[in-house]
């Protein structure tokens, strides 16, 4: 759970006796020579600059979009205070930043970087498996309120009750109004036909807003080599050159951040966090070639560098960048020229049609976040009840009791 200081779901850890545990304990850093010592600055200077870009679009407002790394780069280049290893080191310590927002500072955008969150970030034990069937529930009393496995490939939609009409590739649903809830991926893909079609302003919210790639790597071994009493350990790749490319083959070109599940949970596993373009080709990959892969990532995390790596008992990784259902990635960003209020605007527009959005994409405080969608789902529902003439309450569904 992200955004704890305001995110609703959190009132129902609680409630729900969700084992939990806060995961922004301090950090450790690496780059390919091993641990960085406790004088590594490279990282403030890298959050001056997240504090500077933000300061210059608002005084800029107008001021055209660029790359996190071409702004960076200036940044550095022009700051009077910094030395020459803080210069090189600082565009790196950006690049953690992309294990936030799902793609690489090459492609994001300055002017809507979403940097870190000053609120704190917490884990819950066996997931989020516990809030999603205590919502379901009250639905699940009725078992044709929920169909699943259904693929919905056409939605027709009016202005009026029965106007709607669902097609997927097992049947056809008549209903009043719809909430189309498919990841902002499958909406740019127009994974799904419309008609009509959806309005302009909604669509071209659709087309201003990309949809970004983060990976998951999970690794289990037969014994903890890494620090045991830190949460994250973050990897930055060595500075090259301008106009140098990377070496793709190896991990140590790029940043990740690695979660200690050790001190979370008590397994003996990683989780590590790419961004894409690796995301897409890390994916791909069979349980060997990860492993091959990451292999020298895990030998600089060792507490005793002279040792054996013990043996490897499982890896797996996320498949989202292959899912269709997923959108092919996992939730939205904002690259160079994209917009996210141009959507979120349109969607307040047309508050008062029978076709309505919801999902991480619909909203800017907590996009990308399941607590975001939630919302929007929220706001879907109110926006549907003022259509049918209906008073809201002023309830929502983290403030009912836990026994529906």
């Amino acid at each position: 759970m992200h955004e704890t200081s305001q995110n609703k779901l959190v009132q129902l850890i609680p409630k729900l006796g969700i084992e939990y545990y806060y995961d922004d304990g301090t950090p450790l850093y690496y780059t390919r020579d091993g641990r960085a010592g406790s004088q590594f600055k490279a990282k403030k200077v890298a959050d001056e600059f997240a504090d500077w870009i933000e300061w210059y679009y608002d005084e800029n407002p107008n001021a055209p979009d660029r790359s996190v790394k071409d702004s960076v780069d200036d940044f550095v280049a022009k700051h009077p205070l910094i030395t020459t290893s803080e210069r090189k080191w600082a565009p790196q310590a950006t690049r953690e930043v992309e294990l936030w927002i799902g793609t690489s500072i090459d492609n994001a955008s300055a002017k809507h970087l979403s940097y870190f969150m000053t609120e704190r970030n917490l884990y819950m034990k066996g997931g989020y498996d516990k809030i999603v069937n205590w919502t379901a529930k009250p639905l699940l009393k009725d078992p044709n309120m929920i169909h699943l496995g259904e693929v919905v490939k056409n939605i027709t939609w009016g202005d009026s009750d029965s106007s709607t009409v669902v097609q997927t590739q097992k049947g056809t649903y008549t209903a009043d109004a719809v909430i189309v809830t498919v990841p902002l991926g499958c909406l740019r893909r127009k994974m799904i036909s419309f008609s009509p079609p959806i309005p302009t302003s909604i669509q071209h919210g659709i087309d201003s807003f990309s949809y970004g790639a983060l990976g998951k790597v999970f690794v289990e071994f037969s014994e903890v080599f890494w620090p045991k009493d830190n949460d994250q350990f973050m990897y930055y790749p060595s500075p090259i050159p301008a106009g140098t490319p990377i070496d793709e083959s190896s991990i140590l070109s790029y940043a990740t951040v690695t979660s200690n599940l050790w001190i979370m949970s008590g397994s003996k596993e990683l989780c590590i966090q790419v961004a894409e373009p690796l995301t897409q080709r890390i994916e791909s990959m069979d349980h060997a070639e990860l492993y091959v892969f990451f292999e020298p990532l895990f030998k600089i995390l060792r507490t005793e560098p002279y040792k054996d790596l013990p043996d490897l008992l499982n890896i797996e990784t996320t498949h989202w960048t292959l899912d269709p259902l997923a959108g092919f990635g996992s939730y939205s960003v904002e690259k160079v020229g994209d917009d996210s209020e141009i959507l979120v605007n349109a969607l307040d527009e047309h508050r008062n049609k029978r076709l309505q959005f919801a999902g991480e994409h619909c909203i800017e405080v907590g996009n990308g976040c399941v607590h975001g969608a939630f919302e929007t789902g929220e706001i879907a529902a109110r926006n549907l009840l003022g259509v049918f003439g209906k008073e809201w309450d002023g309830q929502d569904t983290t403030a009912r009791s836990v026994s529906p």
